[in-house]
């Protein structure tokens, strides 16, 4: 998909450098592509000790080691 996007010279000069590419269109696509995996690694961090759980893990190893059908 090709999207116009506009940016001056000196952004553009700047993406170069952070990605180390030549190519304009190569070091833009990577830059986006950098960028989506730096806010996805930013939403993991969010959800961080956010889970909760149930304490019930003997409860479920017990029942797990009752289906295995191996002696307990």
């Amino acid at each position: 998909m090709t999207i116009p996007v506009d940016l001056s010279p000196e952004e553009v000069e700047q993406i170069k450098q952070l990605t180390k590419l030549d190519s304009d269109a190569d070091a833009v696509r990577q830059a986006a592509r950098d960028y989506l995996r730096l806010r996805k690694l930013q939403e993991l961090k969010a959800a961080s000790g956010k889970v909760d759980f149930e304490e019930n893990w003997q409860q479920l190893e017990s029942l797990e080691s009752g289906e295995t059908g191996l002696p307990q």
